[in-house]
């Protein structure tokens, strides 16, 4: 398995939404968007450039992007799969070959503006 790493930032993003989840939809919608979530960022670790990932060098150099729609079918749970992600990692590939999850963002968040603090600290 590839390795990767989660900022503080993305950590709690985490858990923001899966509190979210669990708060507006149930114990089985959360569990299915971890799933969701855990399936992207191994995926991710394994094949940083792979099939629906994009490069989004013009918010920073090595930046990407991967919408969690991309593995929906393959997240799929006990319970069932998330009909509707509405979630993209940020992520990019540090010096260490390790992958840094630098945010994860609901795709209606203004990008940039929720992305500077992080991006400043690297």
């Amino acid at each position: 398995m590839g390795k990767y790493r989660l900022s503080h930032t993305a950590l709690s993003d985490i858990e923001d939404v899966l509190r979210y989840s669990h708060v507006q939809f149930g114990s089985h919608a959360r569990i299915r968007y971890q799933a969701l979530i855990r399936t992207a960022i191994e995926d991710l670790a394994e094949a940083p450039n792979r099939v629906g990932s994009s490069p989004r060098d013009e918010l920073s150099e090595g930046l990407r992007s991967f919408h969690l729609t991309n593995v929906r079918k393959q997240a799929a749970t006990a319970t069932g799969t998330v009909q509707r992600p509405r979630h993209v990692v940020f992520y990019r590939l540090a010096d260490d070959q390790v992958i840094e999850i630098v945010r994860i963002l609901h795709d209606a968040m203004e990008v940039r503006q929720h992305l500077t603090q992080e991006l400043r600290g690297s």
